[in-house]
């Protein structure tokens, strides 16, 4: 069932006029973890503060789950909000930041909070300040502050951005293993494509007011329906090549592989850098120069280049030694190919 619903929204620039947002359409499912990524000026931002109802939108229709009627409706939802900088109050403890903002009686707004806290693993810090516990703690504090109202929806945004690399992957795991088990609905603003792909069941890729793509992390990443989404979620590479009945002839050497009796002459061969495989010799290889390596601790990715100056990326062992201007022999585990013109 749709909790929130967009028909094409569009939001113009007060200053020039130009678009911010244009024909904007998705549906959220109640219980969904969406996340909405893009670069600075992708238009996610805008379309966050739209559906908060911080601005306005100039045309296009939004709606809402309404759970009394049983359909959508215009009249938007309680929402809770996880805010970059968390916004927790210094002056108040853990606890009290929780319970800001609740209604009830004393005993209800305390015994709502504490629960709260206990779901997020923070009872023991109830009495402490925010300056007082870790960064980590601040954010699973702002969690549950969006959490405690009990809304329908909620809002993080760009919530990891602050956290120390050490702890990142492991709280982003720890909360949507959170959200999901209490069957809340989130959208996640993030220019983090790492975290785009971890923390949600669907994702949404903007580009200059445009979605160019919504769907499985999985089927975003492995199926991109354009050069910019590919290349948001690490550099995919991107080979020209001619088309024979025999196979495709490339700079870096000749790939044999039916496919290429389908298409007429120029193509592009595209592929990821762990889909390369170094290999020892040159029987059925392609061959590049090595021109620089940057190692990451798990793996490290080797630029290769061909005889015209253009370069590939290939991700390798970490244990492996590459030396700068050597020749490296390589396949392709598999690739995509696509019309270049």
């Amino acid at each position: 069932m749709h909790l929130l619903k967009l028909e094409s929204i569009q939001k113009l620039n007060a200053k020039d006029k130009t678009a911010t947002l244009t024909k904007v359409s998705f549906e959220l499912e109640k219980g969904e973890i969406l996340a909405l990524s893009g670069d600075e000026h992708s238009g996610v931002s805008t379309l966050i503060r739209g559906i908060l109802g911080l601005e306005n939108f100039d045309s296009g229709k939004l709606f809402f789950l309404d759970p009394n009627l049983g359909k959508l409706s215009i009249k938007r939802p309680k929402i809770g909000v996880v805010f970059q900088d968390f916004a927790l109050f210094p002056n108040l403890t853990i606890l009290e930041n929780v319970k800001f903002g609740l209604k009830g009686s004393n005993q209800e707004v305390e015994q709502k909070a504490l629960a709260c806290l206990k779901w997020l693993g923070l009872d023991n810090l109830s009495d402490k300040y925010a300056e007082e516990v870790t960064v980590e703690d601040r954010f699973r504090t702002a969690l549950a502050r969006a959490m405690a109202p009990e809304p329908r929806l909620i809002v993080l945004s760009a919530p990891f951005s602050q956290l120390r690399s050490m702890y990142k992957h492991d709280l982003i795991a720890e909360t949507r293993q959170c959200l999901k088990k209490a069957g809340i609905t989130v959208l996640v603003e993030t220019r983090d494509s790492a975290v785009a792909m971890s923390i949600s069941d669907r994702l949404a890729v903007f580009h200059k007011g445009y979605l160019q793509q919504i769907d499985t992390p999985q089927n975003i990443y492995q199926r991109p329906l354009n050069s910019y989404v590919a290349n948001f979620f690490g550099k995919r590479n991107e080979i020209l090549a001619t088309a024979t009945n025999d196979g495709f002839y490339t700079s870096f050497g000749f790939i044999d592989d039916e496919r290429s009796k389908v298409f007429n002459s120029k193509v592009k061969i595209n592929f990821r850098p762990e889909e390369v495989k170094v290999k020892k010799g040159l029987r059925q290889a392609l061959i590049g120069t090595v021109r620089q390596c940057s190692f990451y601790g798990d793996h490290q990715l080797v630029a290769l280049e061909d005889d015209l100056g253009k370069s590939i990326l290939v991700k390798s062992s970490p244990n492996k030694v590459f030396t700068i201007g050597s020749n490296v022999f390589f396949t392709l585990r598999s690739f995509k190919v696509e019309d270049a013109f």
